[in-house]
């Protein structure tokens, strides 16, 4: 069955070193991805932080027709995450490394991005200055199968 190719590979979704972006408590983003006439989204969020151990509890979760099927609270060090000077190093070197410079619009806000391809894997991604650093990435399930993530909102985390 589909889904169940889908949750082994969002699971190691969870562990992969996906791009994060200005890592602080609250920081949220809810993507989706068309799947079987329906949506999947996928959902993080910053819960807690330690500024003396520089570490971030946060919590993903995938759903699918009003189930969640996949959830995890994970501690990650600030160095797994994408900070403001990560993020402008991404788009300053995005056409070196045979990126495509952009801009979107989300949530009333222009971003700028930079959007790789992967020519082995057929796979795009998108980088840019919002919370956990991602507005757009693919994953296979199985043969040509792959979902489409777009990120649909976002919040941006205070310090407390």
């Amino acid at each position: 069955m589909k889904l169940k190719a889908c949750t082994l590979v969002l699971t190691s979704l969870f562990y992969s070193s996906m791009t994060y972006s200005y890592p602080i408590k609250g920081d949220y983003v809810k993507f989706e991805a068309a799947f079987e006439n329906d949506v999947i989204l996928f959902e993080k969020k910053i819960l807690s932080q330690n500024l003396e151990n520089e570490t971030f509890e946060v919590h993903s979760y995938f759903t699918y027709k009003g189930q969640t099927f996949r959830e995890q609270r994970i501690t990650l060090p600030r160095t797994f995450l994408f900070t403001p000077e990560k993020i402008k190093n991404v788009l300053q070197t995005c056409v070196r490394r045979e990126g495509a410079l952009g801009e979107v619009i989300i949530n009333n806000k222009k971003i700028k991005v930079c959007e790789y391809y992967n020519e082995d894997s057929q796979l795009t991604e998108i980088v840019g200055g919002v919370p956990f650093g991602q507005l757009r990435f693919q994953i296979y399930l199985e043969g040509e199968t792959f979902l489409d993530f777009h990120l649909k909102e976002f919040e941006m985390g205070k310090n407390f």
